[in-house]
């Protein structure tokens, strides 16, 4: 079983390409830079729109004439979801995401146990912890977290996890 003495809840995470693409696309929308390229994107997409309904000229041609208004926002919707996906795959490398992370919670701290490496983290590191639909994420900053996928755990362990957030981190905690 997971638990141990009723004190610690230990839990065997396995990553999914798409939990840790999930997160990262998260810290993407997160970033004041992408916002305003994405803005920006956007704002030349609007312009082009307009511009095309206010001219007099046949489509196709206002197109060939405006054609770089067309192609500023498609590279921008098309790079920023590339460079997420392309940091996805590298971090799916390292050997946490790889091969996994035993996490082991208590009241005093987590233990992360890579294989090779192990961890204990106070609970007071943790900014925020909010559970969303699909994993529970503890905050570092406002950026950076540790993310722990749903699909490892029991209903059982969700609930001892949620209590033990619930006790620990009441005033961090944002738990469904």
């Amino acid at each position: 079983m997971n638990t141990q003495n009723n004190e610690a809840l230990t839990l065997d995470v396995k990553f999914k390409v798409k939990d840790v693409l999930r997160y990262n696309a998260s810290v993407a929308r997160k970033n004041i830079v992408n916002c305003l390229i994405i803005a920006l994107g956007l704002g030349v997409l609007v312009y082009f729109f307009y511009k095309m309904f206010t001219s007099g000229e046949r489509m196709d041609i206002f197109v060939a004439r405006h054609i770089v208004l067309l192609v500023v926002p498609v590279l921008i919707f098309i790079m920023i979801p590339w460079r997420v996906w392309k940091i996805t795959l590298t971090q799916m490398q390292q050997p946490a995401f790889a091969y996994g992370v035993v996490y082991t919670f208590s009241k005093e701290h987590i233990v992360l146990d890579i294989g090779e490496a192990s961890e204990a983290i106070n609970w007071d590191v943790f900014a925020k912890i909010i559970e969303t639909k699909n994993d529970f994420r503890f905050y570092v900053n406002h950026i950076s977290a540790q993310i722990i996928p749903k699909h490892n755990m029991t209903s059982e362990q969700l609930q001892e996890l949620r209590k033990m957030i619930g006790e620990v981190a009441p005033d961090r905690s944002q738990l469904r």
